[in-house]
Parts: C-alpha cells; structure tokens; sequence
C-alpha cells in the first residue's frame, strides 16, 4: 500500500497517537471527568466545527478540495444538539478560539491546509471517534441525548467511506511542495487539537468527583 494517504498517515502516526492518549481524554472515558467537562469538550469542538464547516462550505466551489466537503461529514446541528442537552455552552478555552481563528484564516483559500483539517478531524471521528461516542455514552449515562456528535447518520458503511476518502488523497492534483504543506498542516491540526485538551484538563482535573 503506498500513495498520498499512506504518507499522511506514517507523517502524523506519533500526533495520532499522542492524541489518543492525552490524558484528559483518557480520564473522561473512564469517567474520572464530571460530566460538565464532557460539556466543555462539546462546547469547543462546536466551535471549531463551526469554522471548519463554513470552510467547506466556501470549498464547494473549489475544485481540489471539493471532494472532501460532504455535507454528510456536518457534525454542526449534532453539537448545537449535544449541547441543549448537556445543558451549555460553556466558554470558550483560548486554545479553541486559537484554533477557529487558524481555521478561519487559512482554510477558506488555501485547499491543502482546508483538506490538512478536514482529513484530521473528520477520519478521526469516522475512526477512534465512535469507539470514544460509545464509552462516554456509556460511562455518563447519556443514552436518549448528548452524543449524537459521534453518530453519523448519514455514513452507512464508515469503513467504507474511508476508503473512498484515502483514494481521494491519493489522486489529489497537488505538486510536491503543496503536498508537504498538507502534510505539516495535518501535523499542526493534531497539536492545535492537543492544546484544546490540555486546556479542559488543567480546567477539569483528576480530584473533581468522577462522572458527576
């Protein structure tokens, strides 16, 4: 297996991995997070979801990264859900904003750093980001609301659709040098990412009551 999307992959293998095991998201699937932090979390990702969909919405009509803006990707109207449910929004951390702000000053003209998040953000809620839905659903009780963030209704066969995706990268029109834009874009988007968290877990730390 070789091409674009197994380069992307290798290139952000350690950020991937780094993410998956921060420890506040790891704190809050076992549950040692109350349940308002799961809040925070929503709240922020609303945020960056919000500049992330409204760069597609503007790469629609861009004919390099128009591919990767499936309106069935939008998790926007799920996270406004969540969030009546879990009873926020509450405010934002400086890293999400820091976070919205790169978006929204890159990835409404530039097609590789617009594909660098989408790719980040979108294949990892397609992957880890059901298995984390499922937990937390789980751990917190939260069964008739406030996860359908990790529900993709739209996506029948996730598995599937990440293939097309991962084909998709690989026949992307790009020389090399946009090429290796994307990719250090894909590696900036995991650690604007990892801020957002590091963030939430100085704001929610190990000695609040668990699940609460």
């Amino acid at each position: 297996m070789s091409g674009f999307a197994t380069r992307l992959r290798k290139a952000t293998m350690v950020e991937h991995r780094e993410a998956e095991t921060r420890s506040f998201i790891s704190r809050l699937m076992a549950g040692s997070v109350p349940r308002a932090g799961f809040g925070a979390l929503t709240a922020q990702y609303l945020i960056v979801y919000r500049e992330l969909e409204a760069a597609a919405e503007t790469m629609r009509g861009n004919a390099i990264a128009a591919p990767f803006a499936d309106p069935a990707l939008s998790r926007v109207p799920a996270l406004e859900a969540d969030l009546a449910y879990l009873g926020g929004p509450p405010e934002p951390t400086a890293a999400a904003q820091r976070y919205a702000d790169h978006l929204r000053a890159f990835c409404h003209t530039s097609p590789e750093h617009f594909i660098a998040h989408h790719y980040v953000r979108y294949l990892g809620d397609l992957s880890g980001g059901l298995l984390v839905g499922r937990k937390v659903a789980a751990t917190y009780g939260l069964h008739d609301g406030g996860v359908s963030f990790y529900d993709f209704d739209h996506i029948t066969d996730p598995k599937a659709y990440k293939i097309a995706y991962r084909e998709r990268l690989d026949a992307l029109p790009l020389d090399e040098e946009r090429l290796s834009v994307l990719v250090a874009e894909a590696q900036h988007a995991f650690a604007l990412n990892g801020a957002v968290f590091t963030e939430l877990g100085a704001a929610y730390p190990e000695a609040i009551s668990p699940a609460a």
